[in-house]
């Protein structure tokens, strides 16, 4: 982040300045409140950055936005190496897979900035980490923890609204009792993120699906 920021390229994409306007617009603004993240992009990213934002110097700077990315960044690595680690029950596994990621240049920057990939990847990792937890454990836990890390995901990119049916045939998969009911709990946690954005499209824009067929 400090080798971005010093060439002031935290701002680099026009993207990364709209997030943190949206953000910057819940908390300072003439309507100022929770209807400025709008209807097109999901929220959780301006929701993570809301509390940065308000600080003028970081906002402008961009460092708002870099705050929670950064964090997610390294959130997403303590989930890959857990759920590598557990799947060749090697740490150097984990290690190696980890580095191979977290010294990937373009995601390098994009968690010194404030776009979504960072809290997508956060948010994959998590889904990895509780179904391999699932598989070995059989429990109720690492459902509930998949399903809100696909949750999170829903509410980040729409990517993971399409991820959805392939994690619930997995835990359809992966069950070795209780099939239906696995899989039934995982969608109803997971598919909240959905349900909660076309109930809030409705509520803003009177169309459920206004994040798709309006400006």
């Amino acid at each position: 982040m400090a080798f971005f920021f010093s060439r002031r390229w935290l701002l680099y994409s026009g993207d990364a300045e709209a997030h943190l306007d949206i953000a910057r617009r819940m908390v300072d603004s003439r309507t100022a409140g929770y209807d400025q993240v709008g209807t097109v992009w999901l929220p959780l990213e301006h929701w993570l950055t809301v509390p940065f934002a308000g600080v003028d110097a970081w906002w402008r700077s961009g460092i708002a936005g870099a705050i929670p990315s950064a964090i997610c960044f390294v959130m997403a690595g303590c989930f890959l190496f857990a759920a590598v680690r557990r799947i060749f029950q090697s740490a150097a596994a984990g290690w190696t897979a980890t580095a191979l990621v977290a010294l990937n240049p373009n995601l390098l920057y994009l968690q010194s900035t404030a776009m979504t990939e960072a809290v997508f990847y956060a948010c994959l990792a998590g889904l990895l980490y509780f179904t391999v937890r699932f598989r070995e454990s059989q429990s109720w836990g690492p459902v509930i923890g998949a399903g809100l890390a696909a949750c999170a995901g829903t509410l980040t990119r729409y990517e993971g609204w399409f991820l959805l049916p392939f994690a619930a045939v997995y835990f359809l998969w992966a069950a070795q009792r209780r099939r239906v009911a696995v899989a039934a709990v995982f969608c109803l946690v997971a598919g909240l993120g959905p349900l909660f954005w076309l109930a809030h499209n409705w509520w803003l824009g009177g169309d459920p699906l206004a994040f798709y067929r309006g400006p």
